[in-house]
């Protein structure tokens, strides 16, 4: 029997999908999808590093990158917490690692070149000192003559995530402004992650007020009216610091991928920030759900504008493992649906204040 090429491809894909479908519940200790994630341990760990713990840190943030060899974020702060407990040569390691395989933006690059070379001079070990300060020279000429005799290793933990985050998107907003005032929507993969983890930012202008665009993305339970591929919400709880929701993703060939979100919001005067995580959903099956996701929304008021919002979007997602013919799941899940978030976004703001006019 001759299968057309096509045809195969289907066949292909629905058996993978089967089989995905029929994974044993053994599988959960692949994917971690009810244990803790790389993220979580991360977490953890950064609570240990606070609290001075280095050595229950140290073993923490291993775990981490036991379960994702490519999250760079425990990665560094594990070869802080290793240089916190002398062990310098494996701090060293770490920081190398990262800057070898050209893990996150620039801001973070910076994180990598500065510790290495703080770790270096501690240790006495200074054949990477020069190089590391040329390349910081590079990335922030203006922050390392700030930070040049800082004794201090720059920890990634939230506080530093969201001032790289505002750092990304005031330098992707000054590269791209012509472009986007022009309508366009720009988005840039971060570098790193190993396996089907990816991370992407992305930037768009939205017509309409900084409340009514924060309120579009805040009203969780209309996600399935305009939300890419969101076919249902169920909002599980919430309170004065956030929601936790239960989202249900309808993917083609009738795929169905279910995970619990908390999401909170800091407010100022001119901007909003919205984040998110995953949210342990104990009742899921490692097929039915993904094994990570967070991310965050800046949300800024356009200057010298009335009714404008640069809309900032950074999300971090890792499908976990796909059977063989279905990586389209990856795609959908990750890089696809990053433009048509703030694509749609942009027309429900449109619609609801359309509505709303007298």
């Amino acid at each position: 029997m001759i299968v057309k090429t096509k045809t195969l491809q289907v066949l292909i894909a629905c058996v993978g999908l089967l089989v995905f479908e029929m994974a044993p519940l053994g599988a959960a200790s692949l994917e971690t999808t009810n244990a803790k994630t790389a993220y979580d341990f991360y977490l953890n760990g950064n609570g240990l590093y606070h609290d001075e713990k280095y050595d229950e840190a140290t073993r923490v943030f291993e775990q981490s990158v036991q379960l994702n060899p490519g999250y760079y974020y425990a990665r560094s702060n594990l070869g802080v917490a290793m240089a916190k407990t002398g062990a310098f040569r494996k701090a060293l390691q770490q920081f190398t690692f990262c800057i070898e395989e050209k893990y996150g933006s620039d801001a973070d690059r910076f994180v990598f070149y500065f510790n290495r070379m703080l770790a270096g001079k501690e240790s006495g070990r200074t054949q990477f000192i020069q190089k590391d300060l040329a390349a910081l020279k590079k990335l922030d000429s203006a922050r390392i003559r700030e930070l040049r005799d800082s004794k201090e290793y720059i920890f990634m933990d939230a506080l530093y995530s969201q001032t790289r985050n505002a750092a990304d998107k005031d330098k992707l907003f000054q590269k791209h402004k012509t472009s986007l005032a022009k309508g366009k929507i720009i988005v840039r993969k971060i570098s790193g992650h190993r396996g089907n983890a990816e991370e992407y930012e992305a930037m768009g202008l939205i017509e309409g007020t900084l409340r009514e665009v924060s309120g579009v993305l805040t009203d969780y339970v209309s996600y399935p009216e305009f939300m890419p591929n969101v076919r249902e919400i169920s909002i599980r709880s919430s309170a004065e610091e956030g929601f936790v929701v239960d989202h249900t993703l309808s993917l083609p060939m009738g795929v169905l991928k279910k995970y619990r979100l908390k999401y909170w919001a800091k407010s100022e005067a001119n901007s909003v920030q919205l984040f998110w995580k995953k949210w342990p959903w104990p009742e899921l099956r490692p097929s039915q759900t993904i094994v990570d996701t967070y991310g965050q929304w800046i949300l800024e008021d356009v200057p010298g504008t009335d009714n404008q919002v640069l809309a900032y979007y950074r999300v971090y997602t890792d499908p976990g493992k796909v059977p063989f013919g279905t990586g389209w799941i990856v795609d959908i899940v990750t890089k696809e649906s990053i433009p048509n978030v703030i694509r749609e976004t942009k027309r429900r703001v449109k619609h609801i204040t359309k509505s709303t006019k007298p």
